[in-house]
């Protein structure tokens, strides 16, 4: 059946609402088509479901996200090595296909209960790995009705996808995106397929304004055409500060990655930001780049027990 347009706002309120409580303030609509033009995604295109038009979203987060994850991070519930080798992916994994299945049965647009089972298709694939078969919160295989679609072959270059979304500029020297309001300082943690129209008006729902700081930069879904980092530089200020991020870059994968330097790498990414002082407010904690740049789960685990104790102490009243 086709989706109404006041079913597609329910559908992307009720997802924005949804992954904000999970810690994921970012979700930008886009057309998957804009991604599957470009050179990348002609040989490895995203799923378009046979629409004109698919609508698409990137699902991300930013700084508010460590303190949300740390706050229900347990590693007592962690069963596999897979989960523990890094429970922040394993987060994703299990929350991001749940939480879109449900937005679409609140929008009407999934339904399983028996004598009324239908289903709007959709595929998630993460930033970090490839899915081939549906995470935990989709329907299992084999099961009536499933809209899972498995994702594209090969891992989608989510960076690559950011760009030509109109979310994020990629800035190829630095192997970073950086966002119109972000900055550096965000993380992309998917993307998801489904089988609806994608329309302009997709955005305006989500837009960030005055009253909401979170959300979508981005009218539309046409490419970014312009680095926000360089955004009041002349031509020769970029040139030189594209000159030094390669000379950076060029040594320090020179001298080989090794996680005891996370913070020259943190250095690297904070000069992209130099000459933007509005992004500094989404700048990362030092345990929250710590953790990006060296995936340790011993000082995840005592990063949350921390949290919970300094939360626990505010709670009692004791400063």
């Amino acid at each position: 059946m086709a989706a109404t347009p006041e079913q597609k706002r329910i559908f992307l309120t009720a997802l924005r609402h949804s992954f904000q409580k999970m810690g994921l303030d970012i979700v930008h609509p886009f057309a998957a088509q804009s991604y599957n033009a470009t050179a990348l995604g002609q040989k490895n295109p995203m799923h378009t479901f046979n629409q004109a038009s698919t609508l698409s979203l990137i699902i991300g987060s930013n700084k508010t996200f460590w303190h949300t994850f740390l706050a229900q991070h347990d590693p007592s519930k962690l069963k596999t090595a897979e989960e523990r080798k890094d429970p922040m992916d394993h987060y994703c994994e299990r929350l991001i296909p749940q939480i879109t299945l449900e937005a679409l049965k609140e929008a009407k647009l999934y339904s399983d209960q028996e004598g009324n089972e239908f289903t709007t298709a959709f595929s998630v694939a993460f930033s970090h790995w490839r899915i081939t078969m549906p995470p935990a919160g989709t329907p299992p295989p084999g099961s009536k009705p499933t809209g899972f679609v498995a994702p594209p072959v090969n891992t989608l270059p989510i960076q690559h996808v950011a760009h030509a979304a109109g979310f994020a500029y990629f800035n190829p020297v630095a192997f970073l995106n950086v966002h119109p309001v972000y900055g550096p300082w965000f993380g992309m943690r998917s993307i998801v397929m489904v089988d609806l129209p994608y329309d302009i008006s997709d955005n305006e729902t989500l837009l960030i304004t005055d009253e909401n700081a979170t959300g979508t930069y981005s009218k539309d879904s046409q490419p970014i055409d312009f680095n926000p980092a360089f955004r009041d530089l002349s031509p020769v200020q970029m040139e030189l500060q594209t000159a030094a991020l390669e000379k950076t870059k060029t040594a320090l994968l020179t001298k080989g990655w090794d996680p005891a330097d996370w913070e020259e790498w943190v250095a690297f990414r904070q000069s992209l930001a130099r000459d933007r002082l509005d992004w500094l407010a989404w700048r990362y904690s030092d345990d929250q780049m710590r953790y990006h740049y060296m995936k340790q789960p011993e000082f995840l685990d005592e990063c949350a027990r921390k949290y919970r104790q300094e939360r626990q102490l505010h709670q009692q009243g004791v400063h």
